[in-house]
């Protein structure tokens, strides 16, 4: 006999499966970033205008559908300033500056530690319950970041040509994954305010817009969203799908689920990014990146069961 799912069950299905899409959205990103950067599209740009199609489109549903959401109590501003750029700057800062001092492979899976900081903050600031799956499931989709990253592959088979991880590239990957972690934390603080998922992403990706606009002014990489109308309908393109769908898809998935456990659901997204690169660069899979997809994969089947809060 099949046991009907009730209200609740439903609503927490919808909700693991909104963050589950939004993550997979943002597995797109690194193949756009590779078309765009072959492109000449440089980084301040490209984030200018993939936060400028998050903004601005959420602005204007916003606009039509309910204005009443554009309205923010004076004392709540800073939490939208800080989610704004405590998250998205900085979690963009540290990344590329990751990147730039260490491998690709490294800053990856160091950027995964983001669901076990999540975890720990979303114990200490919400007070949301730690259990031995939750944490199992939560080191089993670190690990496997690493391994679906490359990383794992390069420490067992000795291949990684030199030092994997160097005391910056530590303290600065570790630092994207907080920045990375800390859009969960403000997030879940705005809607608990009672501000709606548009608002939430609406104004904290306008600060990061506004931010990255400066940016981009200052080294003169503005002018390139006007250089080409082509490369800059993409990269409008990029931000749509993986800027304003993931993110509101993301954080209306939140409301349904504990902040730990949306977090560890988007490890999905080095997952969709490694098949991605597989099937449209023809980068191929090492038995240990497909290890670690595997182990993915089934964290997120693992930590789906058990009370939905």
């Amino acid at each position: 006999m099949v046991l009907p799912m009730n209200h609740s069950d439903n609503r927490f299905a919808v909700s693991a499966l909104m963050v589950i899409a939004s993550a997979i959205l943002w597995g797109l990103y690194g193949s756009f970033v590779t078309v765009l950067t072959s492109m000449g599209l440089s980084q301040n740009a490209m984030v200018f205008l993939r936060m400028f199609a998050t903004s601005i489109p959420v602005g204007l549903l916003m606009f039509v559908t309910d204005r009443s959401a554009f309205r923010v109590r004076p004392a709540d501003i800073p939490l939208f300033i800080a989610n704004g750029v405590l998250s998205l700057l900085f979690f963009v800062f540290c990344y590329t500056s990751a990147i730039k001092v260490t491998k690709i492979a490294t800053a990856a899976a160091l950027l995964y530690t983001a669901p076990a900081i999540v975890m720990v903050l979303s114990a200490i600031l919400f007070k949301e319950k730690l259990n031995a799956r939750k944490v199992f499931c939560c080191l089993l989709a670190v690990v496997g970041c690493a391994f679906a990253s490359g990383i794992g592959g390069e420490l067992f088979s000795g291949t990684g040509g030199g030092s994997l991880i160097t005391p910056a590239g530590l303290l600065l990957g570790l630092g994207a994954g907080l920045g990375y972690a800390l859009y969960s934390i403000f997030s879940r603080m705005i809607l608990n305010r009672g501000y709606s998922v548009y608002t939430n992403v609406c104004y904290s990706f306008g600060v990061a817009m506004i931010s990255f606009f400066i940016l981009s002014c200052a080294d003169g990489s503005v002018t390139q969203v006007f250089e080409s109308p082509s490369r800059t309908a993409l990269g409008l393109l990029c931000g749509l799908l993986t800027g304003s769908m993931a993110y509101v898809l993301y954080t209306a998935g939140m409301k349904g689920m504990e902040t730990s456990r949306a977090a560890q659901l988007t490890t999905i997204e080095p997952v969709t990014a490694a098949i991605l690169g597989s099937l449209l660069f023809h980068q191929p899979l090492s038995v240990w990146e497909i290890a670690g997809i595997a182990m993915v994969v089934g964290s997120v089947i693992l930590s789906q069961g058990g009370s939905p809060q």
